[in-house]
């Protein structure tokens, strides 16, 4: 082979690899994992409604809409916050504090997603799916995040947005927002993130402090606080949970409450441990335990509404 051959296909090659590169970026902007957590809270409310009536049509559009809807207030939350990013080793290499991208080429990218997201689901759903689904956009971007450097309780705050979803699917499978059971659902989802957001903001709280976020790990560095919180979170699932998957069926009701009594007790478990010990190793497990928490219960509550 020639070696202007060589020098042809090295090239090629060095042009793939960074189209490859362009488009992970853009790709992590997303946050895919959480992006798929909150698609799987608007599959819960759409079955929740509409049981086993769901057309494949009404969950790819209501999917679809959310996902642009939730890139959208990744990327723009990332996009406010690029220089604090900077500042944390875990958010140091993204895309923007890295310098892959630009901070024109992410904001563009963010508010395309919105205008799209918004679109779609006004064009493929209904109106209050749409509604919601801005509320949702806005509280995160635009309340929750600048809260973040102002007050601690920007955590409670921010559990709204990240419950929103349910309501998303309920209303786009025809429900009414307005109705207890979707509430139920939506609260199983707020009480879920503070033993959640608890250990992440231990684990990461000299980061936090560093780029001068305000967390409850940081105003009280003891952890009682934040220990208090993720316990009082966790018991609070209990009757919450409870009622989200009782099914006048009694055989499906029995062992959905069994189930999810298991999967609570083993959550307050390890926000009792935190409480007690307040150390890296028991925040890491009380965070896995909320990650086996909220699957397990999304699954326990689509499948009794499908029996």
């Amino acid at each position: 082979m020639k070696t202007s051959d060589l020098t042809m296909a090295d090239a090629a090659h060095a042009q793939s690899v960074t189209h490859t590169a362009w488009w992970s970026d853009y790709l992590a902007l997303t946050k895919p994992r959480i992006l798929f957590m909150i698609l799987l809270t608007v599959m819960m409310g759409m079955v929740a409604f509409a049981h086993r009536q769901l057309l494949m049509s009404a969950i790819f559009h209501a999917l679809v809409g959310t996902g642009l809807i939730a890139a959208s207030a990744s990327i723009l939350n990332q996009w406010l916050e690029q220089e604090r990013d900077g500042l944390m080793k875990r958010t140091r290499t993204r895309p923007l504090p890295g310098g892959r991208l630009t901070s024109f080429e992410v904001a563009v990218f963010g508010w395309l997603m919105a205008i799209l997201g918004f679109g779609y689901l006004a064009v493929f759903t209904n109106w209050p799916t749409t509604i919601v689904g801005f509320a949702t956009w806005l509280s995160y971007v635009w309340i929750y995040t600048p809260l973040k450097t102002w007050t601690s309780w920007n955590t409670l705050v921010g559990t709204l947005p990240g419950a929103l979803p349910v309501l998303i699917g309920w209303t786009a499978a025809g429900g009414d927002w307005q109705h207890p059971h979707a509430w139920l659902l939506t609260m199983l989802v707020i009480l879920w993130q503070f033993p959640h957001f608890m250990a992440i903001a231990w684990l990461y709280r000299d980061e936090y402090d560093r780029a001068g976020y305000r967390m409850l790990t940081n105003t009280e560095r003891t952890g009682v606080a934040a220990g208090w919180v993720a316990v009082a979170g966790a018991v609070a699932l209990f009757p919450c949970s409870i009622l989200a998957v009782y099914s006048p069926a009694l055989w499906p009701s029995g062992l959905s409450i069994l189930l999810t009594i298991g999967v609570c007790a083993y959550q307050l478990r390890a926000a009792l441990r935190f409480l007690r010990n307040r150390n890296d190793p028991s925040a890491r497990r009380l965070l896995y335990a909320s990650l086996l928490y909220l699957p397990m219960m999304m699954l326990i509550v689509m499948v009794i509404s499908c029996v």
